[in-house]
């Protein structure tokens, strides 16, 4: 028998699967009674969940190579939640959708600008290269928005520029080429480094859509442990505000979750994920560190290698407006988030 097929070496692939596979099936089972904002290693697992559940889907078939049945069956439970939750992503890869024209359809844009004041010019060649009909900024600096109000004033004619020069991060922006009204700019100040959302009317071919720009706090910025409930609650007072709504609602921003986020299955409880419903792929949009500029967090290690691992940039509507294309920027333009670009019909 070889070396690779010997006993021993099966014993010390399989038992570490076995046991990932048992406490995450345990995890996965006792889920819903366990509310990551009471519970902060369950927040955290929650954001690394999509990444927890890829080894099962080369594990299985390993198993089986291996001929350990019973591993094999411990595994599939959690390949086919994979599956579940992301086949169709992946399922498009192999057969992308074609591309669908619509006369009512526009183009919408999140961006965050990772508080970027000095290097815009490649910020500016993305937004133009892209060349969405509505532009949702977040971590807009103000140098960022002076620059943008001078250089992007002729394509996007309507304008809602709002730095927060005390903390950039909270800074907000919207950029469109339809007409904008009652905006408004909050923070939630009780939260520690509150970060900003705007709410604006946006009127596209006759029909008033209600347009929030969206970035609560991350769970790891609010002075303890990955502490969750900061951004949940900022999440419920949005919903909130988006419950009165009498008109069609698109939701856009760094919402600074995983789609494994306890938060994440309240939105899409009344409002669907434009990517999970016709995007190619993992969608994945943090972090984006080939840019010297986007490595403030990297501690100064060379990592602008590493590829994006966390989709938290989202794009969430209404039933009354239609997915018809969503995809994630290939260039960050020196922040440390992909941009995502989605195109839905009135």
């Amino acid at each position: 028998m070889s070396r690779l097929t010997s006993e021993p070496r099966r014993r010390a692939i399989a038992r570490p699967l076995s046991l990932y596979s048992l406490l995450l099936v345990a995890f996965l089972s006792n889920r819903d009674r366990l509310p990551e904002a009471d519970l902060p290693p369950v927040a955290l697992l929650n954001s690394l969940l999509h990444l927890l559940l890829k080894p099962a889907v080369l594990g299985v078939p390993l198993a089986l190579v291996l001929r350990r049945w019973q591993l094999a069956a411990l595994l599939m439970p959690l390949m086919a939640e994979f599956l579940r939750q992301y086949g169709a992503q992946l399922w498009r890869v192999a057969r992308p959708p074609k591309p669908i024209s619509a006369p009512r359809s526009f183009t919408a844009l999140t961006y965050n600008l990772h508080k970027e004041d000095e290097h815009l010019a490649p910020i500016l060649s993305v937004i133009r290269s892209l060349n969405a009909d509505v532009v949702a900024l977040q971590e807009l600096g103000s140098r960022a928005a002076a620059c943008f109000e001078r250089e992007l004033a002729r394509k996007y004619p309507y304008r809602s520029l709002q730095p927060y020069p005390d903390f950039p991060s909270a800074g907000q922006g919207i950029l469109s080429r339809f007409p904008l009204s009652d905006v408004l700019y909050w923070r939630h100040e009780g939260i520690v480094n509150a970060l900003g959302h705007q709410r604006a009317l946006l009127s596209v071919h006759g029909v008033q859509i209600a347009l929030y720009n969206v970035h609560p706090v991350h769970p790891g910025m609010v002075g303890k442990l990955f502490d969750a409930r900061p951004r949940q609650w900022e999440i419920e007072q949005i919903m909130a505000r988006v419950a009165a709504e009498k008109r069609s609602v698109l939701l856009l921003g760094d919402f600074n979750m995983t789609d494994q986020a306890d938060a994440y299955r309240q939105i899409t409880a009344r409002y669907y994920d434009v990517f999970r419903r016709v995007g190619v792929g993992m969608g994945y949009t943090f972090p984006a560190w080939r840019y010297p500029q986007a490595r403030e967090l990297t501690n100064g290690l060379p990592l602008g290698w590493l590829p994006p691992l966390f989709r938290i940039d989202y794009a969430f509507a209404s039933e009354g407006l239609q997915a018809l294309s969503a995809r994630v920027w290939r260039d960050s333009g020196g922040s440390d988030h992909l941009p995502l670009w989605i195109q839905v019909a009135v």
